[in-house]
Order: C-alpha cells, then structure tokens, then sequence
C-alpha cells in the first residue's frame, strides 16, 4: 500500500471467443449469453495495472475497489490498482484514505481538480505493467466483464468495452449517440462507443498516445481516434452497463450540457484541423479525382 499526494500544476489453453466485430459497420450490440470464463488472466501476456480515476464517489468507491480487487486480485498474476482520485469536494479523500489502509492500492490525491481527461493521463504515468485496465469509479461495469475483454489482449491494442444496453439518462444516452455518430463522420472511424468508461489498453501505446490528447475533455474518444489512425488494433467488445447504484453524475448535469457539447465540438474540429494538417484526414476542399488533378496541373506554372 503506498500513497502519493500531488498538487496539480500465454497460457496453452484455446478459448472459444464470442463473435466481436472490429472496424466494420454494424459491429454486435449484444452481450453473450455465455458466463465468461473467469481466468486466470494469462500471464504470458503480461501484468496489468487497473486504474480507477475519482472524483467525488465517497458512497460507491469501497464497493466499486473492494469488487474489483475481489474478481481480479487472485486471478491476475501481476496486478496494481492505482486510484488517482482527482480533488474530490466530498468524503471521498477520507474514504481512500480508510482504504489504503486495507487494500492493495496506490493512492495519488490532488489538491486541486485537474479533469477527467488530466487525471487519467496522470495515472497512466503511474503504471507499470504490460496492460492498463482503466475503470471509472462509479461502478456501472461489473467486474466480471474483464474476462470479456482480457481473451483479446492477443491479437488487439486496444480493447473497448461497448456498453449493451447503456443504462444512463436519456439526454446522456442521446448525447453519446450523436458524439460518436460525428466522430465516425469526421474521422472516418468505424467505432460506436468511443467514450466507454471500461478499457484494457496496451500501456506502451497509451504511453504514446496519451501526451498527444488535449482537445476533447474525456480522454478516451480522442485516444480512440488517434490510436487509430496511427494503425493500432482496436475492437469493441459488448459488455453490461448498469444505473447508477447511488449518488449522480459529476460531470453531465443537465444545466451545464449546454456548454459541455460546445467545448466537445470545438475539441472535434481542431483536432480534426490538427490531423488534416498532418495528412490523416482528408480536408473536405481537397480533392483527389483524376478530372482535379489534371485541372490543377494545366493551371500549374511550368517549371524552371
């Protein structure tokens, strides 16, 4: 148990995986039927640092690290939870600080709150191990579903979990709906559930990519863009969501959507403008047609 105070400034076996599709056009948008097989994670794939970012979840954060610890801490060979709790107003300081007491976690606090996207890049910093398992601390994914997740780590960089069904608020289920639809416009991506909050990552990538990530306010749909266009592997995997067990959002309340989806569409186009300029997107004034280019080198002066 160790804490940290900052101040802002393979194994032999064959699995018989269900059918998950990556970068295709109507990916599954259902969980199996099937229990997952609940480990051992496969050691030969390397260790994994669960990472919980928090911010103000004093009522739910016990229950959500005492689950987690309890599902994976046996089953992965080499393990780290890493809370990085994000200048919390409510208990939540005081229940971490209970809790590292008698759990296996490293605490890092801050004083001042940093942001979502700021606090996960933070701990991303952190970690140690092969994989990152990165989990919002509000319980809406239950722990079992790693194992849907963890089958994949031979073959994918990144591996999403879809919510199926999505058990939030409706304005935030149409909001969500409309943020991907836009990024799959805008970035020419296949992706549904791009700001899932349930994500096994390859640590190096995360470790590349994650500096890079400074227009969109979530972290994750930004990384998923850029992750992809820099050619890693990613698939979506279906996994339960659940409601709110207690307390509400932290973030999404209704009186600041308003400016929240504003700060989301200037992030989308000047991180559109920043990929077009390095040519991974194509601008929408360019055209590549046989008929344009022979127009634009008639126009073209003859060289010297």
């Amino acid at each position: 148990m160790s804490r940290h105070y900052s101040v802002p400034a393979q194994s032999n076996q064959t699995l018989d995986l269900p059918i998950v599709t990556a970068a295709k056009k109507n990916p599954s948008r259902h969980v199996s039927t099937e229990t997952p097989r609940r480990g051992p994670a496969d050691p030969a794939l390397g260790g994994i640092s669960m990472v919980f970012p928090v911010h103000n979840e004093s009522f739910i954060i016990e229950q959500t690290l005492r689950n987690y610890i309890a599902e994976l801490g046996q089953r992965v060979e080499d393990l780290e939870i890493i809370v990085a709790e994000d200048g919390s107003t409510d208990d939540t300081k005081v229940v971490l600080e209970r809790l590292e007491q008698e759990l296996p976690i490293e605490l890092y606090m801050s004083d001042e709150r940093k942001g979502y996207q700021q606090a996960v890049k933070d701990a991303i910093a952190h970690a140690t191990k092969p994989w990152l398992f990165i989990v919002d601390s509000d319980y809406q994914f239950a722990a079992i579903d790693f194992w849907r997740l963890e089958p994949y780590r031979r073959t994918y960089d990144v591996i999403l979990g879809m919510k199926c069904p999505r058990k939030d608020p409706f304005y935030r289920v149409w909001l969500s709906y409309g943020f991907n639809f836009l990024l799959r416009i805008l970035f020419h991506i296949p992706y549904r559930d791009m700001d899932t909050g349930f994500r096994l990552i390859r640590r190096s990538i995360a470790q590349e990519i994650a500096p890079t990530v400074q227009y969109m306010s979530f972290f994750t749909a930004e990384f998923v863009v850029r992750a992809h266009l820099a050619g890693f592997s990613i698939i979506e995997v279906p996994v339960h969501h659940y409601a709110r067990k207690i307390g509400s959002t932290t973030i999404f309340f209704i009186s600041s959507l308003f400016v929240i989806c504003i700060r989301q569409f200037i992030g989308m186009i000047r991180l559109r403008q920043e990929l077009i300029r390095a040519g991974l997107v194509q601008s929408p004034f360019k055209s590549h047609s046989p008929l344009t280019q022979q127009l634009n080198s008639e126009d073209s002066p003859p060289a010297v």
